[in-house]
C-alpha cells in the first residue's frame, strides 16, 4: 500500500515538474543587444506599417495615442525572440476570451508608452494594433509586419 502511495505521488510530482517546466522561459533583456533600435509610431495608422530590421535589432512600438492600444501577433515568439518589454504570452485565460482567441503573444501599450521586442531568428512576422477612440469609443484594427533580416 505504501508503495503504491510512493509510486502514484512520484508519477504526480513527475507531470507538475514537466507541465511546469514546459513553460517556463527565463527572464528576457528589455533591449537591444546589438545596439540597432527601430521605432514604429501608432497613431490613426502605423509609421511605417512595414519594418525591416536585422536579426536581434529592437523594434519599438509607441503609443502616440489617447488611450492604450494592444499589439498582438498570431503565433508566440518566446522561442524566437532576444529581448522584450511590455509583450507576455496570454496563457491558457486569454484562449477562452473570444477578442483575443487567437493571440499568442500581446502587448497593452498606454499613451505615451511602448512595447518592444528583438527577433532572433529571421523571417516575416505579422501582427495587428487594436486601438480604440477615447471620445467614439470606435475600435480600429491596423495589420503590421516585421522581416528580420
Amino acid at each position: 500500500m505504501n508503495l503504491t502511495r510512493i509510486g502514484v505521488f512520484l508519477v504526480r510530482l513527475g507531470i507538475l515538474v514537466t507541465v511546469g517546466c514546459a513553460g517556463y522561459h527565463p527572464p528576457f533583456p528589455e533591449s537591444s543587444l546589438t545596439g540597432g533600435l527601430f521605432e514604429v509610431k501608432i497613431s490613426e495608422a502605423l509609421t511605417p506599417k512595414v519594418v525591416t530590421v536585422k536579426q536581434g535589432d529592437e523594434v519599438r512600438w509607441v503609443n502616440t495615442t489617447s488611450g492604450p492600444v494592444t499589439i498582438a501577433f498570431m503565433q508566440s515568439h518566446d522561442d524566437l525572440i532576444s529581448c522584450q518589454k511590455g509583450f507576455a504570452s496570454p496563457g491558457w485565460g486569454y484562449l477562452f476570451q473570444a477578442s483575443v482567441l487567437e493571440y499568442l503573444m500581446v502587448a497593452t501599450v498606454h499613451p505615451n508608452d511602448s512595447a518592444s521586442l528583438c527577433f532572433a531568428i529571421p523571417g516575416t512576422y505579422a501582427y495587428t494594433v487594436h486601438t480604440k477612440t477615447a471620445t467614439t469609443g470606435h475600435a480600429t484594427r491596423i495589420a503590421g509586419s516585421i522581416t528580420i533580416k
